[in-house]
């Protein structure tokens, strides 16, 4: 059991159970499925602590989800306790395999936590990213306290300055109801 939240980074959610077996459904935001490997391990959030498991088997399932089976989960009632956690890899294992990233592509953790400037001035700070149907948005949490959330789409945000903690955005007319 491990408490360092900031030497993590989530890549899924247990969203259900799917067997009487222990198999769990699990919602992935991440594009590198091998994170499940058999043999791999991965890290659940539980009551704010991270505990290791080791992944027996994975299957991808449907868009964005997989089944997954964790040695010594075996049966409904254990899977039970598993859901809604969010599923995490060290983040040192997501560096070693930023070189693989495509160009204009980054870690949510890369973006989370970045000031937000709207006409030069800093606006707000992205707290989070939601996976919806359509691409990702991000959630900016203004300098007032209210919440936003914006497309992330190359339209509207520039990353040009991710390296230094900064993104750009250019939301359309009244979407940002400030």
């Amino acid at each position: 059991m491990i408490d360092q939240g900031d030497e993590f980074l989530r890549i899924g959610a247990v969203a259900g159970t799917h067997s009487v077996k222990g198999w769990l459904k699990v919602y992935l935001i991440t594009d590198n499925i091998e994170r499940f490997s058999q043999g791999g391990y991965i890290f659940l959030k539980q009551k704010g602590s991270y505990n290791k498991y080791i992944i027996s088997e994975f299957r991808p399932y449907k868009k964005m989800t997989g089944l997954l089976k964790l040695e010594g989960i075996d049966s409904m009632e254990s899977a039970e306790l598993l859901k809604k956690c969010e599923i995490f890899i060290p983040r040192e294992i997501a560096e070693k395999d930023r070189k693989e990233l495509g160009e204009n592509t980054f870690y949510y953790f890369d973006i989370i936590g970045c000031d937000v400037f709207l006409n030069e001035i800093i606006f707000g700070i992205v707290t989070d990213i939601l996976e919806a149907g359509a691409g990702e948005i991000l959630i900016i949490l203004d300098k007032s306290g209210k919440k936003h959330m914006v497309p992330f789409i190359e339209s509207m945000v520039d990353t040009k300055k991710i390296g230094e903690k900064r993104i750009d955005i250019y939301p359309l007319e009244g979407l940002l109801d400030i």
